[in-house]
């Protein structure tokens, strides 16, 4: 067997010819004569091809070095994925929690800053008048300032304590803001109609900026108004969605002039909140007919 034996093999009584091969290509050479030939030439060869089994063909071991190769990649990529996830989501809360104390600030430079201004400017001004009249009229404007200082940052301590709030807690926010202002302002005559959708959930800041909007309409009406009646509306849509109207009697206005006054009473506020948290926003008036406010949340 060429690549097996080294010498010639001598078969004298017929006997089976056996080997125990290794997989590979082997020739079998035979050749007859008379006498024994260490040199003789082959007669016949008959080639033999032994296939080794699957497991130790190069295909297959390639084909695990690729998967090793490609098991090895995922395991890293997925960990590299699984760190930046990590990261990624701390960077993200950590740009909520940046976001939220800008928010939280500028929600109480616009409400505290502005009452504040007007205790400083009003208590100057105190100082300076000598009329009894006068000084009477600027302590009251001093109160409701002071006031409005407290019901500010109530509205902020109190939206600031959960997480979500639903509509109806909203509604009975607004409630409990206008009914103290019946004995503040005994000759208007308040009224909150209607109920909140019962199922609506609203985020802690979209929340505070639906009863902020609300109180804001109502001091527009109470300061600059002149207001005989003033009626908060909810009603949830056909498209369940809640609807909140500010509607008062009082001066209104009839061009766009008088709006860009407005402004300076708080409706570019009340815009901003409602653009902040996507509200539907309108404000309507007439000239001596009043003004409505509305907002859809």
């Amino acid at each position: 067997m060429d690549g097996v034996d080294k010498e010639w093999i001598q078969n004298k009584d017929l006997q089976t010819v056996r080997y125990s091969l290794s997989p590979g290509k082997y020739i079998f050479q035979l050749y007859a004569s008379r006498q024994f030939d260490k040199n003789a030439v082959p007669m016949k060869e008959l080639v033999i091809v032994i296939n080794p089994p699957f497991w130790k063909t190069g295909w297959f071991r390639l084909g695990l070095i690729i998967i090793a190769i490609s098991l090895l990649y995922f395991i890293i990529n997925q960990r590299i994925k699984s760190k930046y996830t990590v990261r990624l989501q701390q960077l993200e809360h950590e740009q909520k929690i940046k976001s939220e104390r800008e928010r939280i600030s500028k929600d109480l430079h616009d409400s505290l800053g502005a009452y504040a201004n007007a205790v400083l400017y009003n208590t100057e001004l105190l100082e300076k008048e000598k009329a009894e009249e006068k000084r009477s009229s600027l302590i009251g404007d001093l109160k409701f300032a002071s006031k409005d200082i407290i019901t500010s940052l109530r509205e902020t301590v109190w939206a600031l304590k959960n997480e979500a709030y639903n509509a109806e807690e909203c509604l009975v926010r607004i409630r409990n803001f206008v009914q103290p202002l019946t004995r503040y302002y005994n000759h208007i005559n308040f009224k909150v109609e209607g109920e909140a959708p019962v199922n609506m959930q609203l985020h802690y800041a979209k929340a505070l900026n639906v009863v902020r909007i609300v109180q804001e309409a109502i001091a527009n009406s109470l300061k600059h108004a002149a207001a005989n009646n003033i009626t908060i509306s909810s009603i949830t849509t056909a498209d369940n969605r809640w609807s909140v109207t500010i509607a008062d009697d009082g001066t209104g206005f009839n061009s766009d002039a008088e709006k860009e006054t407005a402004r300076g009473n708080g409706l570019n506020n009340m815009e901003q909140r409602a653009a902040e948290s996507g509200f539907y926003f309108s404000l309507n008036g007439n000239q001596n007919k009043g003004t409505i406010i509305n907002i859809i949340i």
